[in-house]
């Protein structure tokens, strides 16, 4: 290959000085650029909102919080996914308690009240739509079938919850299919 001269160089044409850089496909860019970034955020973040009135207990975990559906057990109620679901009955016992509350009406158990008949349609329901969803999703496993239903379910529920209560709201969920159960907590101080 044979160097170029200087004089070689010199004859080629220069670029016309009215060279404009074309701003309309440089900001078509941008803005899917912008809304790629605003749905990635929006789809990766799970709101975790507290709710007046509760104590969230402390945990020294660094975990972050995957997403997952929601269930927020207060002295008063029970919602899931943003709708209330059960409303807890106030006995005379509870009048001076601060957490009071976290009694069941006769209806609202069966199975020898170890399920909770509210939470379990609800958490039915909201596995049903997720699998519908993940069978019309085009992700699917090594054999080509649609993913599982992975079954996890965060909980957050006031430090002060009766144990009886919490065991029967964690039967109630696995009686519905949900295995795996992220209790909600506030990072420790150090």
């Amino acid at each position: 290959m044979k160097p170029r001269s200087i004089r070689a160089r010199r004859g080629r044409k220069k670029v016309a000085s009215s060279f404009e850089l074309q701003l309309t496909s440089m900001m078509d860019v941008m803005v899917i650029i912008v809304v790629f970034l605003l749905k990635t955020y929006a789809a990766s973040t799970n709101n975790l909102a507290t709710v007046p009135g509760i104590q969230i207990p402390t945990s020294a975990s660094t975990r972050d919080v995957l997403d997952s559906l929601q269930l927020i057990v207060t002295p008063e109620a029970m919602t899931f996914e943003s709708g209330r679901i059960l409303e807890f009955v106030k006995t005379a016992s509870d009048a001076g308690d601060a957490a009071g509350g976290y009694a069941f009406k006769n209806t609202d158990l069966d199975e020898g009240g170890r399920r909770i008949v509210p939470l379990f349609d609800a958490l039915v329901k909201a596995r049903d739509k997720s699998e519908l969803l993940r069978m019309k999703s085009s992700q699917r496993d090594a054999n080509g079938n649609p993913l599982p239903f992975d079954g996890i379910l965060a909980i957050q529920a006031d430090k002060r919850i009766e144990y009886d209560t919490l065991r029967k709201i964690m039967y109630t969920a696995g009686t519905a299919g949900y295995k795996v159960f992220r209790f909600i907590a506030r990072k420790k101080d150090t």
